[in-house]
């Protein structure tokens, strides 16, 4: 898995690519919609990666992120001395023990040369990141996402079945 956080005048956001032995990829793109530093991008980054591999239930993970800062604070070369570098490496720290403790195998064949584009709305570490569920009268895209997330159900289509489970941890 490869992350790379930035910000900028025009706003912040991320990317993350997935890439199998076999070279099969799968890339998002993040934008977030709160102001972030420098630092703080790069961590969220990871963590949606994390989170990414976590649900697709990945057995082997190499994470190469291109902030030396991030890095060295989960290997414990560098302390975190700010309030949000800490709270930032203690839930990447939870996060990467409980993804160790649950591994199980994955293929990577659902893979494709797709670019999904998620914007993030809530800093990784406020307390209530959690947004409110929202009501439709009518099936839109968003059903099928609704429907794995709540009842566990997929379409029967299996092409259509595997993308929804790698849209779905982009959802609360």
């Amino acid at each position: 898995m490869h992350t790379d956080g930035a910000c900028g005048p025009e706003g912040a956001g991320a990317g993350i690519v997935l890439k199998s032995p076999e070279g099969e990829e799968y890339t998002f793109a993040l934008r977030f919609s709160f102001p972030v530093t420098n630092n703080e991008a790069e961590y969220e980054a990871l963590l949606s990666g994390m989170r990414v591999a976590k649900y697709l239930e990945i057995r082997e993970l190499s994470v190469y992120v291109d902030s030396q800062l991030v890095a060295n604070q989960f290997n414990g070369i560098f302390e975190a001395h700010n309030e949000s570098m800490q709270k930032y490496l203690k839930l990447l720290q939870e996060l990467a023990a409980d993804a160790l403790s649950k591994l199980a195998a994955l293929t990577f064949s659902h893979f494709k040369k797709e670019i999904w584009v998620v914007e993030v709305k809530v800093k990784s570490i406020e307390e209530d990141s959690v947004s409110a569920a929202v009501e439709e009268e009518e099936q839109s895209w968003m059903t099928p996402i609704i429907e794995f997330l709540t009842k566990g159900t997929l379409p029967i289509d299996s092409s259509k079945a595997r993308k929804i489970k790698i849209k779905a941890p982009m959802y609360l």
